[in-house]
């Protein structure tokens, strides 16, 4: 699978905090999406606080989590229009579902 930049971030730098240290890539679908957020550029850069090691992080945030989801569908739809819509590929409407 070729790697593409995030359409997301362009600065490498924590998309939530702005710090340059200890990043990491995030791919804002994870599981079976994965590999669907790399070739779409669904990824976005985070510090180790914010990715996995405390409260805030967005493996630990639900709010977090759904928030980058909710950026990465807007994006997506931006990026890319409706052609192929982004709920044939990431099988859900994160804009509109309530459930998290």
């Amino acid at each position: 699978m070729i790697k593409i930049k995030s359409i997301i971030q362009e600065k490498k730098e924590c998309y939530f905090c702005s710090t340059k240290s200890n990043l990491h890539e995030h791919h804002v679908f994870n599981g079976r999406n994965r590999n669907n957020s790399e070739k779409y550029g669904l990824k976005v850069y985070l510090c180790t606080r914010h990715h996995s090691l405390s409260k805030d992080s967005v493996h630990f945030n639900p709010i977090y989590m759904k928030l980058l989801k909710i950026i990465g569908q807007l994006y997506y739809e931006k990026i890319f229009g409706f052609d192929e819509p982004f709920t044939s590929i990431f099988y859900r409407n994160y804009r509109e579902d309530q459930s998290g």
